[in-house]
């Protein structure tokens, strides 16, 4: 059976499954009834070899690799055409045989057709050769030259040139078989050489490009430049340009990047070659948030909470909604009739009333005994704009509820694998669509081999899996710790990025690795983020990206804790950093503008952190506290971060749960104290959207000096 969901491009795209576009004309008013969806799925041909594929209906003439969308009610007929001196050798895909094709459209569909030079035919070698800065390529496809500088045709082969200059260079002409300056025509009747040359321009005037990101100005002086509305200009050579970055009202100027650097309101620029410069702006810090006064969260006080003090599968969830809303979830016994059955609450606090909805059982979750080591609650939890909540345990098990708080039937990936503690990461993007990373242990896939899933807003249908790392030759190579961040920029735009540790082959050494995959690619070949002898330790990674899909990974690798940042302006990783030693607990946190805050342990266990932005790099790492870890740590639009953490209290053998704040560039708070009069504090976890909308829930004991009973408490920042 194929689902059909209408839905934007986004992690549908991101993780490899194939999306569904939405075609809707818009009238106009007068309450005209809206046009009827219309559902595609895409068709993708691969050609090898001298010929083409058309389609039936038209929409695909591929002389090597093409995809177009059809109608999901669509029959396509695909014909293949041979090259002169070439012959149709097969399909490949969902097509067979060497007849014409038809395929039905009712889910994505991948073709590919194989052509072969006929024995005995008559064929002739093209080659390029080029002078100066640029390239020329080739229709059909075969030359890209610089890369690829000759090729086989049939004889009589029609092959076009085009010419393309690199930067600051002109186009002089062809010679040899062609001539003139414009696109050349060569007939392969013979073997032929075509050379291109190209000259340096000898410039008299420079460009300046600017661009803006949030809300805000630049204008430039000479004038010439006020972006937003005229955001490049050219410039006499050797012209000194100052730029000013004015923000619009409500907005702040957060920093220059590309050519300008700093957080500086102007910039001088000389031009003595075509240059580029970006400015940042962001939602001004609005009145200074609070945490409100703790609450309790459970009603059934006579019942103990599940707690541990493990940094992970800790037994309470908590997600944030872009607009406040939050939903909180954790595990207690029921105390009926006997205290020793324990069930899976679940309560809402809606942002527009500033309360706590009741709380309420999940049907079909209970489990026996007083052994809180064995949990029901782990995994992720999820809180769209819509309201819909979505737990993923770490067997891959889902459960979502409704705006209205009721919980559906667990549904599970259509795979049979054993997915014991399979889930490592997951992400939310804006329109509700979750992807997931894996690590499968089941024996057909691999020891620890990560995989990719996605989950469609409002479906309760996972896509199949697809793997993402490399094997060596036939053996899969172990991979573990996956992390994943995705940018969320918009449906178009969306790119994530996918790190883990993998055992090296023929050693015992770990090393890291990465992914990265936009909505129009697949996910890339995996790399090394470091060329270290040292082992990646087994202390969990952290990744985080900005709305333009520039990427932070982090991790400990020996007793140090390195970084490696992916640089859209070089579309690169830029190399491994030391930044200082390493001891465990990693943080990572990324707001869209680009401003990045980071902490982690040490030896002894001092709590350390600083701070990133493009313009500056990383700051000079800081103690912020002695002998804690940070739990959570998050970032909103503004620049604000907030940590929160279980802090040893010096003499007493107590826990109390605490949190501090930092405005970006700035320095951390002192601490605030969260709970109220516990003994110990255990389990806390804290969730804040980008406006800086925040919930922390956490198990603290009911008596001083006693772990008889533990309760469960929240607090909200506003």
């Amino acid at each position: 059976m194929i689902f059909l969901r209408v839905l934007p491009v986004g992690l549908r795209g991101l993780f490899g499954a194939a999306a569904l576009s939405l075609l809707v004309a818009c009238g106009g008013g007068g309450g005209s009834a809206p046009s009827t969806p219309v559902a595609t799925n895409e068709l993708s041909v691969q050609v090898t070899g001298a010929g083409s594929v058309v389609s039936n209906p038209a929409g695909l003439n591929c002389t090597g690799a093409c995809s177009a969308q059809f109608d999901v009610s669509a029959t396509v007929s695909l014909t293949a055409l041979p090259a002169t001196g070439f012959r149709f050798v097969g399909w490949g895909g969902v097509c067979t045989g060497a007849a014409a094709c038809s395929v039905s459209m009712d889910q994505t569909r991948t073709v590919s057709a194989v052509f072969e030079q006929i024995a005995g035919a008559q064929s002739y070698t093209l080659t390029l050769a080029v002078s100066g800065n640029g390239s020329v390529a080739s229709q059909p496809a075969g030359i890209n030259c610089g890369a690829d500088c000759s090729e086989v045709y049939a004889a009589n082969t029609q092959v076009t040139l085009n010419a393309t200059p690199g930067a600051n260079q002109s186009f002089a002409g062809w010679a040899g078989a062609c001539s003139g300056a414009s696109s050349c025509v060569v007939t392969m009747s013979q073997a032929n050489s075509v050379s291109a040359t190209f000259n340096p321009v000898t410039a008299t005037q420079f460009t300046l490009q600017t661009s803006i990101s949030g809300s805000g100005k630049i204008s430039s002086a000479p004038g010439g430049i006020d972006c937003g509305s005229t955001c490049s200009a050219l410039f006499n050579a050797g012209t000194q340009v100052t730029l000013t970055a004015t923000p619009a009202a409500g907005q702040v100027f957060n920093g220059w990047s590309g050519a300008c650097s700093g957080a500086a309101a102007t910039c001088l620029l000389q031009l003595t070659q075509n240059r580029s410069a970006q400015a940042s702006f962001a939602t001004a810090p609005t009145a200074a948030s609070a945490w409100q006064p703790a609450q309790l969260l459970e009603s059934s006080n006579d019942f103990n909470v599940a707690s541990t003090n493990s940094f992970s599968n800790v037994p309470t969830l908590v997600a944030v909604a872009p607009n406040g809303d939050a939903i909180a979830l954790w595990e207690q016994s029921d105390g009926q009739p006997d205290g020793q059955t324990r069930k899976v609450y679940s309560r809402r606090y809606t942002a527009a009333t500033s309360a706590w909805e009741a709380a309420s059982a999940i049907p079909g979750l209970s489990t026996r005994g007083d052994d809180f080591s064995n949990q029901i609650v782990n995994g992720q939890l999820f809180l769209d704009a819509s309201g819909v909540a979505t737990w993923i345990n770490l067997r891959m098990e889902t459960r979502r509820s409704t705006a209205a708080g009721a919980w559906g039937l667990p549904f599970s990936p259509p795979v049979a694998v054993d997915f014991s503690n399979g889930l490592s990461s997951a992400v939310l993007d804006s329109s509700g669509n979750i992807g997931v990373l894996i690590s499968s242990r089941d024996e057909g896939f691999g020891n620890g081999a990560v995989f990719t899933a996605v989950l469609d807003a409002g479906s309760s249908l996972w896509s199949s899996f697809t793997r993402i790392q490399a094997q060596s030759g036939a053996v899969p190579l172990e991979g573990e710790l996956a992390q994943v961040a995705i940018s969320n920029s918009g449906a178009n735009t969306s790119i994530a990025t996918a790190i883990w540790r993998e055992k090296n082959p023929g050693d015992n050494n770990y090393s890291m690795k990465a992914s990265r995959k936009s909505v129009s690619s697949a996910w890339t070949t995996p790399v090394n983020l470091e060329e270290l002898p040292a082992n990646v330790e087994t202390i969990k990674p952290a990744v985080a990206m900005d709305a333009a899909g520039n990427t932070i990974a982090m991790w400990c690798q020996g007793d140090k804790l390195y970084s490696n940042i992916y640089s859209m302006s070089t579309n690169a990783w830029l190399g491994a950093v030391e930044a200082d030693n390493c001891n465990g607990s990693i943080r990572l946190a990324m707001n869209a503008q680009g401003q990045a805050v980071a902490t982690w342990s040490t030896v002894p266990a001092n709590l350390r952190s600083m701070q990133y932005s493009s313009a500056t790099g990383w700051t000079t790492p800081v103690t912020v506290d002695n002998y804690n870890v940070a739990r959570t740590l998050a970032i909103d639009s503004s620049g604000k971060a907030v940590m929160t953490y279980v802090y040893t209290v010096a003499g007493t053998g107590l826990f109390d749960l605490v949190s501090r704040t930092l405005n970006f560039g700035g320095a951390w708070s002192d601490r605030t104290a969260l709970e109220q009069a516990a003994s110990d504090v255990n389990s806390p976890i804290f969730a804040m959207n980008p406006s800086g909308k925040g919930v922390v829930i956490w198990s603290q004991t009911d008596a001083a000096n006693s772990d008889a009973r533990n309760s469960l408490w929240g607090a909200v920042l506003r």
